[in-house]
């Protein structure tokens, strides 16, 4: 297992649980902390340099782990579930976009907040708009090999796919062959779910881990065991990247060191 860390993209305005500014900056810092990848959070691949953005990523000798999509709600306002069927065309549109931008790392990308909140009284219907969506860009993503993820989120960020469990049904429903999940020990804990047990539940579709500790701290700042946590995902074999996805107090780099300085001998030991 490899150490990643979030970075936003340059035309991303909101805030992030991760790094903001320039590559020639932030990838070289990030690799001398001994991260070996980065998560690109973005909003909208049509807004920055891409050529450019990729041969910083090429000269760090960083790799990406996965693509997050967050901004495209934050910035954009975009979801799979909007009323506005205009909107969700638009969200759908975007998805595919990243998906094209993350097919030339061969990265995942991953849905959160993208899926959007089911509107009250309408659920059943948001659900169908939903799998729609899931369904069209799964099927941009199988055709550039990308896989696409799944986040379950705690209820006070989303109102739908909150838990371990709910997610991996929806993964059942859908069957879709490039469709797995993701997960984030902080929501897990947010949803008082038994991390081992829900982590070897998704352990034949788990793609990628978040790590924060308690209150989004960096990881041992808190009360998880991160010690169990990793035992548990080597014991099945997962070998892919965590991603520390935390506040970024005091600052970003500080952050990241402190993050790094804990998780790093951890990972190394046996």
């Amino acid at each position: 297992m490899k150490l990643s860390y979030p970075v936003a993209t340059p035309e991303v305005r909101a805030a992030i649980l991760g790094f903001k500014g320039s590559p020639a900056e932030v990838f070289p810092a990030l690799r001398d902390l001994g991260y070996t990848a980065i998560e690109p959070f973005i909003g909208d691949p049509a807004g920055f340099d891409q050529d450019a953005w990729i041969a910083a990523v090429q000269r760090s000798g960083l790799t990406v782990a996965a693509v997050g999509t967050g901004p495209v709600v934050f910035d954009h306002k975009l979801t799979f579930t909007d009323a506005n069927p205009d909107v969700r065309r638009a969200a759908i549109e975007r998805a595919q976009a990243v998906v094209r931008f993350s097919a030339q790392f061969g990265a995942q990308v991953n849905i959160g907040k993208l899926r959007g909140d089911l509107i009250a009284g309408d659920h059943a219907r948001c659900h169908d708009w939903m799998r729609a969506a899931l369904t069209e860009v799964c099927a941009t993503a199988a055709d550039l090999g990308v896989t696409v993820t799944l986040e379950p989120q705690n209820r006070t960020i989303i109102n739908n796919l909150n838990t371990t469990a709910e997610s991996l049904a929806c993964l059942g429903a859908l069957t879709l062959p490039n469709l797995r999940l993701m997960l984030d020990v902080f929501h897990m804990h947010q949803e008082r779910e038994d991390l081992i047990v829900s982590l070897t539940s998704a352990r034949d579709v788990l793609m990628h881990m978040h790590f924060a500790d308690t209150e989004r701290r960096a990881p041992g700042d808190g009360t998880l065991d991160f010690n169990a946590i990793i035992a548990q995902l080597r014991s099945f074999g997962y070998n892919r990247c965590l991603t520390v996805e935390i506040r970024q107090q005091p600052d970003s780099l500080s952050a990241a060191r402190r993050s790094a300085t804990y998780l790093l001998p951890l990972l190394k030991s046996a």
